[in-house]
């Protein structure tokens, strides 16, 4: 009987010794592959070349940067240096794509603040709120349209997908809820500014190609409906409104949301532009981008379909200042405070206006004060994007 035990102890002690080999020879053969991989990159990355620009990720990289003695000493040198090795390294993308699929596998559904959901559905995490600059935004939004108070003043604030589209969200997804933001902005406000309530218009409308798939904007059917509640508040005469009709500029729109997170870079969605559905209803414009000092005849840049960001496509992305003058029957004028979200809808609100004035305060240098002195404005949009509003700290400074 002993002779049995110290037999099945020394098999055991075999068969342990045998595993623990087998592991070793495992770490090494992962070491060794890493290790050729980790060569072979950096053999690579030796070769010399480097990219201005990532059209997966839709912006610029990191270039090398200029050695100097005050570079050097302030420490300025050696983190722009590190982040031009994180963004030049050559497997860098292919690294990152591997990451994402092992999220996928692990069962991790957020990457760069971008949820992917249900329905090949990317959803834009919902921004905590700069409660001090939102605070100032809100306090000279205040003043401006007391300033001016026979003038009406309008705001609009669009709500994020994640809280619109909430069904699309994975399982595990916690995303904050905008409408208390939105709600505390109105009653600071009171009666001094209009507020337009875009977020009860679009949840009516929620299964319904309201926003991109691939993108954190709202689609022009989306930018539709808030301008239909937005000309319900400003009171405008749609008997002016011709018949429209959606017309499709592309169909291979793959968003800023894809590139930020990594997810569904082969989705190919559609861009629609809305036309008069009677030509003779359609209305003369002379659109000038004023810093640029670029005149035009159209709101859409259709060059831009040949680009990553195809939804630049309106108003050719963003401009300090755009002036659209119209042949509409109309004197009246509308000065547009706004982020990219309004670029789809300005389009719709052409035939109520001789003259658009469009500012987006993070590329202007100027103030609000002075276009309204110079100008015979009678009423002011703001138009932001939920996450843009709580966090952008242009609107304070042409307010000031």
């Amino acid at each position: 009987m002993g002779n049995r035990q110290r037999q099945k102890s020394g098999k055991q002690s075999q068969r342990r010794r045998e595993d623990k080999k087998g592991k070793i020879y495992r770490r090494r053969a992962v070491a060794a592959v890493f290790a050729v991989l980790l060569g072979t990159i950096s053999l690579i990355d030796l070769i010399p070349g480097e990219k201005g620009f990532s059209h997966r990720e839709d912006r610029e990289l990191t270039v090398k940067p200029k050695m100097s003695l005050k570079g050097v000493l302030d420490g300025g040198y050696m983190r722009e240096y590190d982040a031009y090795r994180t963004d030049q390294f050559t497997g860098r993308s292919l690294l990152r794509l591997m990451k994402t699929g092992t999220d996928l596998l692990a069962g991790r559904r957020r990457e760069g603040g971008v949820y992917k959901g249900r329905d090949d559905y990317l959803l834009e995490e919902i921004a905590a709120p700069d409660e001090e600059q939102t605070d100032k935004s809100v306090e000279l939004i205040g003043e401006f349209a007391r300033r001016y108070e026979k003038v009406p003043v309008y705001l609009m604030l669009v709500p994020g997908a994640a809280n619109v589209l909430d069904e699309k969200l994975p399982d595990s997804a916690v995303v904050r809820d905008e409408r208390q933001s939105f709600e505390s902005i109105r009653q600071t406000l009171e009666t001094s500014v209009r507020w337009v309530d875009v977020s009860t218009v679009l949840e009516k409308h929620m299964k319904e190609e309201i926003y991109y798939h691939t993108d954190r904007h709202w689609t022009s059917l989306g930018a539709y409906y808030a301008y239909q509640a937005l000309a319900e508040v400003m009171k405008l005469d749609m008997e002016k409104a011709p018949g429209l009709e959606p017309y499709a500029v592309t169909n291979s729109f793959n968003g800023m949301l894809s590139s930020a997170s990594g997810y569904n870079t082969g989705y190919a969605e559609p861009i629609f532009i809305y036309t008069p559905k009677n030509r003779d209803e359609e209305i003369s414009l002379a659109v000038e981008y004023v810093e640029e000092g670029v005149k035009t005849a159209t709101l859409y840049d259709r060059s831009k379909l040949i680009g990553k960001n195809e939804y630049e496509v309106f108003l050719g992305g963003g401009h300090g200042m755009v002036d659209i003058r119209t042949t509409a029957d109309t004197t009246d004028r509308l000065l547009i405070v706004k982020d990219s979200y309004a670029n789809c809808l300005i389009p719709f609100l052409t035939p109520f206006y001789r003259e658009l004035i469009v500012i987006e305060p993070g590329l202007y240098e100027g103030d609000l004060d002075t276009i309204m002195e110079e100008n015979k404005i009678s009423s002011v949009l703001f138009l932001y994007g939920g996450n843009t509003f709580v966090q952008d700290s242009g609107i304070s400074r042409c307010l000031k």
